[in-house]
């Protein structure tokens, strides 16, 4: 993996930006900005959000930084100095806004899928926790022990949930870990390795699969 350095002198490159237009486009000092290129220091959540809308123009760009922010290497360095508090103020109230959205979006996800289980009668034990690992709905199912881990957000790191998927799977013992996203469109997952234990399947045909496996 690179390091977050890197992957933002990359983007640069890309999209043929000096450090002094960057700086200018996304609210810093060109001296916090050379401090971000050179590893010297971290940009802030705010900061990672412009340079996001800045410098990435593709889902894979945007997850590619995402991955290196997250890093290790990154982990440790001292975060950039906003250039003004207040003029930044706005921009990560909206941020934050943003993920209160999200996250509320997530909830009313969640509680769609425990409403097709009941209509479904379909017992089941939610937000159950082993060892620090959790799953959203644990399901004793026929003679299957069957997870499902809900996603509202299928565009953002599929690969996380593919990968919780497999240790959720490992920690409850289930014969099956189903990945529930609002709609299942084949080209939303390309690329991603397919598992038999482990699929990925739209809300509305949930009680089908179900059913499938039952009397399978």
């Amino acid at each position: 993996m690179q390091i977050l350095c890197e992957v933002i002198r990359e983007l640069m490159e890309r999209r043929e930006l000096t450090g002094s237009q960057l700086a200018e486009d996304i609210g810093l000092s060109a001296a916090s900005v050379s401090r971000i290129v050179t590893g010297q220091s971290r940009p802030r959540q705010v900061t990672l959000s412009r340079l996001m809308k800045r410098l990435c123009t593709s889902k894979d760009e945007e997850q590619m930084l995402i991955a290196a922010y997250e890093s290790k290497d990154a982990e440790g360095l001292p975060l950039t100095p906003l250039l003004s508090e207040a003029a930044n103020a706005q921009a990560e109230e909206e941020r934050v806004r943003r993920f209160m959205e999200v996250k509320a979006q997530s909830i009313t996800f969640k509680r769609s899928v425990a409403r097709e289980l009941d209509k479904s009668g379909i017992a089941y034990r939610q937000d159950v926790t082993e060892k620090l690992v959790v799953t959203d709905f644990l399901l004793e199912h026929g003679e299957q022990r069957i997870a499902l881990e809900c996603k509202f957000n299928l565009h953002r790191d599929m690969e996380k949930a593919v990968i919780s998927a497999r240790l959720v799977r490992a920690q409850f013992n289930c014969d099956r870990v189903l990945i529930v996203v609002p709609f299942y469109e084949e080209d939303d997952f390309r690329g991603l390795e397919h598992e038999e234990e482990i699929c990925i399947l739209a809300l509305q045909d949930l009680a089908e699969i179900l059913d499938s496996r039952s009397t399978s």
